[in-house]
This record gives structure tokens, C-alpha cells and sequence, in this order.
């Protein structure tokens, strides 16, 4: 069922490259100004940001590390006083590298839990109590399907994401009826400056566009907790989630073989 959004101020939250700077044209591209304001878009990158808000006068930007939680409080504040709360905020700020068990390092992982958890946490933790305060306002966070279970090489991203999707579920219930709509966005490959990392084939890999285009239907379309795609992938990770424990290192070792 599709449903109309008057979303009048958007802010996008790791709008300099990948997912995040795709969704801001696609957001351009097919909202016009009666059903869209603005897109406030963050990033720590300036110069990036700036070439992105040439593209339209409704792209308003304020640069922010999400690591930062007083950094994160004064963007809030501007953004309010200057375009007013925003009516949605989609968080994809995220870092990636991968890490082999040989390579494991707490360093690493704390980069990780550092702008993908809490980050999100960062940003969470202002804007909830501001919409909450209003009555109203949709939250999307991205997280990824490698948050359903381990996977090979991505013990500090993984646990990263599989946290988002259980931070995500929990304020879900906890807002029902409050009028604030909590989402998750699970993408799978999506071929980014971080996935250029990987050393291995990438099934059902995505361009940003396409992911975009996943999450904006998404979002249009209804009032679903899960946006995950694309949906071939998703429908095998989700069948491996629920998989005995030796039948599913059996497949994830199978997998690594090939």
C-alpha cells in the first residue's frame, strides 16, 4: 500500500559518498518541493558535501562527525533553528574494513563500534527526544544483512550491525503509538569505496543508485520496520539466520571453499 509523505525537512547523516550521497539525488530527482522542503545532509567531509549541495538550492549542508557527541547536539540545534526538526532522519554513516582473524586488533573494532553504534547512538539520542517531544517523525538507520549472523572477516563489522538491528527492534516496540515510525535499512553488497576492500566475489553486488532506489520505495511505500534488499540475497541470509548452528558453518564453509 503506498502512502503519501509530506516530509519537509530530511536529513541524511553520511550523505558524502555511497548509499548516502545516491539517496540525496534520488530524493531530489522524485520529490518536488510540495511533497519535500529540504535535505539537510552531514558528513565529517565539507568539501564533499559542498559539491553535493551545488546540485539543488534545497540541499542544505552541515558537516558533522557522529563521534562527537556535543558536535552532534550543535548540528541539531542549527538544523532546527534554521529549516525546523526534521521529519525523517536516515542514518548512513558507517566504516568498514575488513579483519581476518590473523589481523584481529581492538583498535580495529573500536573504529567500528566507534561510527557505526555509536554514532548512530549520537544521533539517536537528540533527535528521539526532540520528535518525541513533537509527537511525530520517522527514523531509518542503516545497518546490513551482515548483521543476521557471523560471517568470515567481518568480526568487526558484523557485531557492529547486528547491534543497530537489535537497538532498531527494541525502540520500535518502545514507540509504537507515540507517533515516531523506527526503521532498519539491510542492505547486502553494495559496490562502495569500502567494499572495494574485499577481496572475494560479491554476490548480488549493488550500485548506490540501485540501493537507493530500494530504500527511497521503501520508505514511500509504507510503515514496514525492515528495508532490506536486494531481495534474492536477503531471502538466503534470512533462511541461513535460522539454521542450526553446525548446518550453518557447514554452508558458511562450503561458501568459503568456492
Amino acid at each position: 500500500m503506498t502512502k503519501h509523505r509530506n516530509w519537509q525537512t530530511i536529513w541524511i547523516i553520511g550523505a558524502s559518498a555511497g548509499i548516502g550521497a545516491a539517496l540525496v539525488q534520488k530524493f531530489i530527482a522524485e520529490c518536488d518541493e510540495t511533497g519535500l522542503g529540504k535535505i539537510i545532509i552531514s558528513a565529517r567531509s565539507a568539501e564533499a558535501l559542498q559539491e553535493i549541495a551545488l546540485a539543488s538550492p534545497r540541499i542544505a549542508m552541515v558537516p558533522l562527525d557522529v563521534t562527537d557527541p556535543a558536535a552532534v547536539d550543535q548540528a541539531i540545534e542549527l538544523i532546527e533553528a534554521e529549516h525546523g526538526l526534521p521529519d525523517l532522519m536516515v542514518y548512513c554513516a558507517g566504516f568498514y574494513n575488513p579483519m581476518p582473524v590473523e589481523d584481529f586488533s581492538r583498535d580495529t573494532i573500536a573504529k567500528h563500534v566507534a561510527v557505526n553504534y555509536q554514532g548512530a547512538v549520537n544521533c539517536l539520542d537528540p533527535i528521539l527526544r526532540k520528535m518525541r517531544q513533537r509527537g511525530s517523525g520517522e527514523i531509518a538507520i542503516t545497518a546490513s544483512v551482515a548483521g543476521y549472523r557471523g560471517l568470515p572477516k567481518a568480526g568487526a563489522y558484523g557485531p557492529t550491525k547486528a547491534a543497530l538491528i537489535n537497538l532498531c527492534e527494541t525502540l520500535r516496540e518502545e514507540l509504537a503509538g507515540t507517533g515516531i515510525t523506527m526503521r532498519v535499512i539491510n542492505p547486502g553488497f553494495v559496490q562502495t569505496r569500502m567494499t572495494a576492500q574485499n577481496d572475494f566475489e560479491m554476490p548480488y553486488l549493488q550500485s548506490p543508485e540501485q540501493a537507493a532506489e530500494f530504500i527511497f520505495k521503501g520508505l514511500r511505500r509504507n510503515d514496514d520496520f525492515e528495508i532490506a534488499f536486494p531481495p534474492p540475497f536477503v531471502r538466503q541470509l534470512k533462511i541461513g539466520r535460522i539454521l542450526p548452528y553446525r548446518w550453518y558453518f557447514k554452508m558458511i564453509e562450503r561458501v568459503i571453499q568456492k
